[in-house]
């Protein structure tokens, strides 16, 4: 009986010392989940964005089928902007005006047009960046509206730029009159007289 009654007594303390654990194990959990919240909340609010603006223009408003497309990012904030570089991609975003919506399209460079090229770039505080876009012909070859959009680092909007590509002006036909001149010559052909000699009219008198 006592034997029984020290196991039931042994079994009951190691019940509730695993029932302690489990809850010492919850309770670390909830405190560190806490504390990681805690941690992610002022992380976010002490993060510091950059003052300013990024500004993004091209070369025209107005482009010709064929034209090169050029563009300048400028750093317009109060530290430096880090561009990734998507090469063969297009560097920016590229979207055309289709059906009342913006769709983006897409364009490959040449392969030997990436070598020896960066993965990033970085434009310093009132710095500026210019790129042509001559190496992606297939975005800008057919008329219409589109939309170029920057992206940089630890900058929370998106500078873009919109402008206009037309078809090339047709050249007017010329039209060639040929006019046919007739050329009227007068021939004016010759009248002989025979004279009379002087023999004749001196036997005449005889």
């Amino acid at each position: 009986m006592a034997r029984t009654s020290a196991l039931t007594t042994i079994r009951e303390r190691n019940k509730r010392k695993r029932l302690a654990g489990w809850i010492l194990l919850y309770l670390l959990l909830i405190l560190g989940f806490v504390f990681l919240m805690y941690w992610q909340t002022k992380r976010i609010n002490t993060l510091n964005f950059a003052r300013g603006m990024m500004q993004l223009t091209t070369s025209k408003t107005k482009y010709t089928v064929g034209d090169t497309v050029a563009y300048t990012l400028k750093n317009g904030l109060s530290q430096p902007i880090t561009l990734l570089n998507s090469c063969p991609k297009e560097p920016l975003y590229v979207y055309s005006w289709t059906n009342n919506s913006w769709v983006r399209i897409h364009d490959t460079a040449g392969a030997s047009t990436c070598n020896g090229e960066s993965k990033q770039r970085t434009i310093a505080p009132g710095g500026s960046y210019t790129q042509s876009l001559a190496n992606w012909p297939n975005l800008f070859s057919k008329p219409g509206i589109y939309r170029i959009v920057g992206l940089a680092s630890n900058y929370t909007a998106l500078p873009y730029a919109d402008f206009q590509v037309v078809a090339k002006p047709v050249a007017p036909t010329v039209q060639v009159q040929t006019r046919t001149q007739i050329i009227i010559q007068k021939v004016i052909t010759p009248i002989y007289i025979t004279a009379p000699s002087s023999g004749s009219r001196s036997s005449e008198g005889d």
